[in-house]
């Protein structure tokens, strides 16, 4: 614990922190157990209360207007699972915390987040199945492992889901996971620590999709949140995956085109 503190002390006075989360489960659904990124309630009040001992936690915006962002921390959350609300909001309350959570119109709709249907095959042990009857068609790197090459950029995302759907069909199956994600309606009695931003509609990998279709994913998104009354939405875009081979110069483009910062 010591080392942590000193770790953290020094941390805090040369650079800036943004947390960023994705699930938040006290007891992550067994569909998603194997895959899922998640952190449980208890282990989010110990990091927080801890990084709040030598950050300052602020609003994404705050955070990011902020000329010199030294000591300072902020907390995202990205794929809109309720439980970051019923699970995750108590600790943002107790350490009086704010938080932004960046969600996807596809989801909050009503749809299944098409990585959870990854995660599906997995926890179910269909994956050899799918390969075999979907997936001849996808690109895969040496070493990459299913969960790996589904997301890689090579691959078009909205044709990874559609093959994802299809053996979903043919089987008969339907993933039970629409519970897992907050409601369109629950979006507008938010809470006042809570912001939302955008995650695009659908989480594709936007360096997967023509520019087309990433105009798509970047404008119908944040114009669906702002049509929602009284919420407060952040101009921060949250790119899905984020990392540099998950995005192009036709993403950033279109991203400030559209009224991202």
């Amino acid at each position: 614990m010591e080392k942590e503190r000193a770790y953290l002390q020094d941390l805090s006075r040369r650079t800036g922190l943004v947390l960023l989360y994705h699930g938040l489960f006290g007891r992550v659904p067994s569909d998603l157990e194997q895959g899922l990124h998640n952190v449980s309630p208890e282990a989010l009040y110990q990091q927080l209360e801890a990084i709040g001992r030598f950050f300052r936690f602020v609003t994404i915006d705050e955070y990011c207007l902020s000329a010199d962002r030294v000591g300072l921390a902020t907390v995202t959350s990205d794929d809109g699972y309720r439980c970051v609300i019923e699970e995750g909001l108590p600790v943002f309350e107790a350490l009086d915390v704010p938080a932004a959570l960046f969600v996807n119109r596809a989801f909050v709709s009503g749809g299944v987040f098409w990585r959870d249907k990854v995660r599906f095959l997995i926890n179910r042990d269909l994956v050899q199945a799918f390969e075999q009857e979907h997936g001849q068609g996808l690109v895969r790197a040496s070493g990459q492992g299913f969960y790996r090459y589904t997301k890689d950029f090579r691959n078009n995302s909205r044709q990874v889901e559609t093959a994802l759907d299809r053996f979903f069909t043919d089987h008969d199956i339907q993933p039970d996971l629409k519970q897992a994600y907050v409601s369109q309606g629950e979006l507008v009695g938010h809470h006042p620590l809570l912001c939302f931003g955008s995650h695009t509609v659908s989480h594709y990998v936007l360096a997967s999709l023509s520019a087309e279709e990433q105009a798509h994913q970047i404008e119908d998104n944040l114009g669906f949140l702002r049509s929602q009354n009284g919420l407060t939405v952040t101009d921060v875009l949250s790119v899905p995956f984020g990392e540099r081979q998950d995005y192009n110069c036709a993403t950033v483009a279109l991203a400030a085109e559209i009224g991202h910062s």
